[in-house]
């Protein structure tokens, strides 16, 4: 009798110790799991895509819908109630990450700083009123100063504007022989340049109102009037 009482305390020590070790091994496992648990606030999207079940698309919606309460949270997101039942398992909801403060502040202080730690200017003593001293009198000599003699004012040459070119070029007398005819649908600038009362003005109007028909329609352009016309009829031709 005394044996068998000995072999039950000890088989109750032993199954006290056992689920102990249980109890303690249930707990550490528990805890382990926890730290390996990837949290909604901070997780990147390359470590949520290790998530069995989470793709790219899947990932980002989880980032953008940042920060989490809780793991029901992300229905906000558009992920079915299915995905989170099966993300449960691999996720947890840490604190949210502070917000950053404004780099406003951060510069307010700044100017604030350096006027408290800038030091006032001492002020830099007077020159002495005694003047120069002997020395420096017998080095210097005197230096004469010759007052500027005032300039003269002269009357400003009055300027004469030149005289327009057109109308001295359009009076030339005529420059071709006797006989001697221009094609006006081909003549250049400085043939018809050549013909009475043409200048380069009238010159280049007749090159730019080509092609003519009969040495008349040469009157069609800007500033070529009949008289114009009477003077240069018997120089210029039309083909």
């Amino acid at each position: 009798m005394v044996n068998k009482a000995k072999k039950t305390q000890w088989l109750i020590i032993f199954a006290a110790v056992i689920g102990f070790a249980l109890v303690f091994s249930v707990s550490e496992i528990c805890a382990q799991a926890q730290k390996t648990l990837m949290d909604l606030n901070t997780a990147s999207e390359k470590e949520l895509e290790s998530i069995k079940g989470v793709g790219t698309a899947t990932a980002k919606k989880i980032i953008a819908g940042r920060p989490y309460k809780s793991i029901e949270d992300l229905k906000k997101t558009g992920i079915s109630e299915k995905a989170i039942e099966s993300l449960k398992p691999y996720v947890k909801v840490g604190a949210a990450p502070a917000p950053p403060k404004p780099a406003a502040e951060t510069k307010a202080v700044a100017p604030a700083k350096a006027v408290a730690e800038t030091k006032p200017a001492t002020p830099t003593k007077p020159a002495s009123p005694t003047g120069p001293s002997k020395e420096t009198v017998r080095e210097a000599p005197a230096k004469t100063v010759t007052a500027p003699t005032p300039a003269k004012a002269t009357a400003p040459t009055p300027v004469t504007p030149p005289k327009a070119t057109a109308k001295t070029q359009d009076v030339s007398p005529a420059k071709l022989a006797p006989g001697q005819k221009v094609n006006l649908n081909t003549a250049t600038k400085e043939e018809l340049e050549a013909l009475p009362e043409i200048g380069p003005v009238k010159a280049q109007a007749i090159i730019e109102g080509r092609p003519y028909k009969t040495p008349e329609d040469v009157m069609k352009v800007k500033g070529i009037k009949e008289g114009t016309f009477n003077k240069i009829k018997d120089f210029v031709t039309v083909q």
